[in-house]
């Protein structure tokens, strides 16, 4: 019996020492911390943009389709429109959107341009929440590319409520595809240098693929686009192939990447609530591009 004891003491005494030879020398090392990925913080002050180009928004909207617009907007803060007639149904239009979004909830205002000065003539507009931003100053269209650019953009500042954080939103509907759009987006890098001092975020319908080159002095100056290859044009007639329905990259928005960031982007595909595409470009035949915007650490706020 005491043999078969010694011998018992022994093998546990071989299985302790090999596990722990194991422990020491094959268990895995844990693998080193590694830096969390810059996410957008849940208490930090933001602003929720959208851009819409609402395709000849005038007389031709009735009651319902703008109360069905003001549904698609009523969650954001910002909203800048491009295409509204210049004849008085275009500002009568927008007055009634304001006064949708306001049974929705919250209160708006609104701020629209005079007519642009070139071919092709529009007005644009800004409609935003008091309670969580505010319009610092006069909204004004860019007098220094009246002439080199035919819609020339619309700018305004805005600062955010509970912090003070400002933007300067650039409102733009560029030429289209025939007239060389190209060459006026080429201009845009001019708004960062005139402006140095603002946080500068251009937004709108630009008919041009955000991956085109007349881009690139933007990228330069350290802009980025929230949109990467998302169609947001309506087709007539839809393809049998997923995004059937959506034709060009036109509409997009571009943001200064080191004072800003894009916590959150998309579009708005309000075409699922039609049957047909028919039906949905009666609202427009462009979609909505939005995007919360967040200021980095390194923003200061605008005295």
């Amino acid at each position: 019996m005491k043999r078969l004891q010694t011998i018992l003491t022994v093998l546990v005494l071989v299985a302790a020492v090999a596990l722990a030879l194991y422990i020491t020398f094959y268990e895995p090392a844990p693998e080193p911390a590694s830096a969390p990925a810059p996410t957008a913080s849940a208490t930090a002050p933001s602003v929720r943009l959208v851009t819409w180009n609402l395709y000849n928004l005038g007389r031709t909207k009735n009651d319902t389709e703008i109360a069905f617009m003001a549904e698609q907007l009523r969650d954001f803060d910002i909203v800048a429109i491009q295409e509204i007639v210049t004849s008085p149904p275009g500002a009568q239009a927008v007055a009634r959107l304001d006064a949708a979004l306001d049974r929705m909830g919250f209160q708006w205002d609104y701020r629209l341009s005079d007519p642009t000065t070139g071919d092709g003539t529009e007005r644009y507009a800004f409609l935003w929440k008091p309670s969580r931003v505010r319009l610092v100053g006069q909204a004004w269209l860019e007098p220094s590319l009246a002439d080199p650019i035919d819609r020339e953009p619309y700018l305004a500042r805005f600062e955010q409520r509970s912090s003070g954080q400002r933007v300067l939103l650039a409102n733009l509907h560029a030429v289209p595809t025939s007239k060389d759009p190209e060459r006026e987006i080429a201009l845009l890098d001019t708004l960062h240098d005139q402006y140095p001092d603002d946080h500068v975020i251009i937004l709108g319908d630009f008919n041009l693929d955000e991956d085109d080159a007349a881009w690139d002095e933007l990228r330069a100056l350290g802009y980025a686009q929230v949109l990467d290859d998302q169609p947001t044009s309506l087709r007539r007639k839809r393809r049998d192939e997923p995004n059937g329905h959506l034709a060009n990259e036109y509409d997009n928005i571009f943001y200064e990447a080191a004072v800003l960031q894009a916590t959150r982007s998309g579009i708005v595909d309000f075409t699922t609530s039609f049957e047909t595409l028919r039906e949905a470009r009666r609202i427009s035949d462009h979609l909505p591009v939005f995007m919360d915007v967040q200021w980095t650490p390194s923003a200061v706020p605008a005295q």
